[in-house]
């Protein structure tokens, strides 16, 4: 429902990477498609809201993730 065979939430990630031309940090990455992913979902008539939580059972010593534009 996103748009280009893709779902909301990653039709807003490949779009805010696709746009992004400096070093992103997960939390601004979230931030960035936390706001794509409610309008549109607004838009489609529907709720979903992403959380930015720590993955369950992972642990927490690897650290953040950075996406680095190529």
């Amino acid at each position: 429902s996103g748009g280009s065979g893709h779902s909301v939430f990653t039709k807003a990630f490949l779009d805010v990477l696709q746009e992004n031309g400096l070093t992103l940090e997960t939390e601004r990455l979230f931030l960035a498609i936390r706001e794509r992913v409610s309008s549109s979902a607004f838009d489609l008539n529907v709720r979903q809201i992403p959380t930015y939580e720590p993955i369950h059972m992972a642990g927490h010593e690897a650290g953040d993730f950075v996406f680095v534009p190529q």
